[in-house]
């Protein structure tokens, strides 16, 4: 008999990683949020930084001032300056310190109740509670998840995934696009429904995808270009001219690499050049692996393979982005002990990041071994990374898929009276059994079961796919 655990229990052990978030940032929050005290007690966090130096301390907003000036997308700029103007009229005439821990505390609190949508929503799409435990415990999140606003375009991604399952292809398309709208991966995704697609040779499902990405994409970004050009332009500029970001595998050929071999540095434009190519050849490799695999991969697995090779190639890695992948691993492979040692290499490289900091804007002494340290720590969470990566590319290549959520019971009819068909556990034959990325009506004469007995919880079976009643 499985383990059933309530989203009551759920959401406890997701708000305990979120209070060891809360206390990680303690001593900033209690003593000063100031470089390079703030990165040396392993307290930092974007929050309080950018509240000092974005105007937000003087309570002005993007888009309605135009001296304010924040290189976030739009909403994730709505989020961050909406908290900074509450924070600012909390705070009165309070300390600059005072009003930092406020506007904390502020964007803190709602990012503990999206951690919290995010492990449940994770829960739905699981097949047992295991995935969604590993999720809620995760040691990374605990250190990562409150230094800037990534939970947000998470959830959004989660919530589209699970539109998807029920074949909600436009809805699903439009939490993408409002993810997209906090900051740019959640787009990615979309690649993934496009190799469903093709794989099936059915183009609906990823038109009405893009359709609804698209369409909410520009809801929210046009009215904002056309208020305020220049904050809205800012976050492309910012983005285009930058180099080689900290712990991106750019810098480290910049700052490690190339010196040793006495080859030139890689310019801003040449990084632009190389990661949109890297990219662009990660995402055509998932490409052929998902038309040239065994049986058809998950979701899930899919789009964990486009956002990990968005992460490996981009110019710029943050120690949060792995909040990206996190979900999307344990529901495409949930493996304990791999999942443990992504988690313990991923904090190792956040604590040696932080502490090279502190010591590279003071120069001060030890500053070599912190170096030596934090560019250890940049390889082997690059390695480890590319570890899950091949792992999850092999059992898509072998047909290896994690089985999908149960369902209490069937889904409403949709306006045209077509019907979902909820997924079950691995292993529960029927003809509503399912456990791939999408469930919904099946196809006449074609039974939508899940292979019992599988100790892995994997299906060799492709799924039902019959978006918006396209077929009868």
């Amino acid at each position: 008999m499985s383990l059933r655990l309530g989203p009551w229990v759920l959401a406890g052990l997701a708000l305990t990683t979120a209070l060891a978030a809360y206390v990680v940032r303690l001593p900033c929050r209690l003593v000063s949020w100031a470089e390079p005290e703030n990165f040396r007690r392993l307290c930092y966090s974007d929050f309080p930084t950018l509240y000092a130096s974005r105007g937000m301390s003087e309570g002005r907003f993007p888009y309605l001032d135009p001296t304010a000036l924040l290189e976030y997308p739009v909403l994730q700029t709505v989020v961050a300056s909406a908290t900074g103007v509450l924070a600012h009229g909390l705070a009165g005439g309070a300390p600059l310190h005072v009003a930092q821990g406020i506007y904390f505390d502020l964007n803190a609190v709602l990012l503990a109740a999206v951690w919290v949508g995010v492990v449940l929503t994770t829960a739905r799409l699981a097949a047992r509670p295991a995935p969604a435990v590993l999720l809620a415990l995760a040691p990374a999140v605990a250190v990562t998840a409150f230094i800037n606003w990534d939970l947000w375009p998470v959830l959004c991604t989660l919530l589209a995934l699970l539109a998807f399952r029920r074949a909600r292809w436009v809805l699903g398309g439009v939490a993408l696009g409002i993810g997209a709208a906090f900051k740019l991966f959640p787009f990615f995704v979309l690649g993934a429904v496009v190799v469903l697609a093709l794989r099936r040779r059915e183009a609906g499902p990823a038109l009405r995808t893009a359709a609804g990405t698209v369409g909410a994409w520009a809801a929210v970004n046009l009215p904002a270009a056309l208020a305020d050009p220049q904050q809205w332009s800012w976050f492309w500029r910012f983005s285009g001219d930058r180099g080689a970001g900290f712990s991106s595998v750019w810098h480290w050929f910049n700052e490690v690499a190339a010196p040793r071999l006495g080859v030139p540095l890689l310019s801003a434009e040449g990084i632009t050049v190389l990661a949109l190519g890297g990219f662009a050849a990660g995402c055509a490799l998932v490409l052929v692996l998902g038309l040239r695999a065994r049986a058809e991969p998950s979701l899930e697995q899919l789009a964990f393979l486009v956002l990990a090779a968005f992460v490996l190639t981009n110019k710029v890695y943050s120690p949060q982005f792995l909040l990206w992948l996190v979900p999307l691993l344990v529901l495409a492979r949930p493996r304990v002990g791999e999942f443990v040692v992504w988690q313990l290499v991923e904090v190792f490289h956040w604590a040696a990041v932080f502490t090279w900091l502190g010591h590279l804007v003071v120069a001060a002494e030890g500053l070599g071994t912190a170096a030596d340290v934090y560019f250890t720590a940049v390889v082997l969470h690059t390695l480890v990374l590319g570890w899950l990566v091949l792992q999850v590319a092999r059992d898509v290549l072998h047909g290896r898929r994690p089985g999908a959520a149960p369902a209490a019971a069937a889904e409403e009819p949709d306006a045209r009276g077509q019907r979902a068909v909820p997924a079950q556990p691995a292993g529960q034959d029927g003809p509503a059994a399912h456990d791939g990325p999408v469930a919904h009506e099946a196809p006449a004469g074609r039974a939508a079961a899940g292979r019992a007995g599988d100790p892995a919880g994997h299906d060799e079976r492709p799924a039902p796919w019959t978006p918006g009643g396209s077929r009868p």
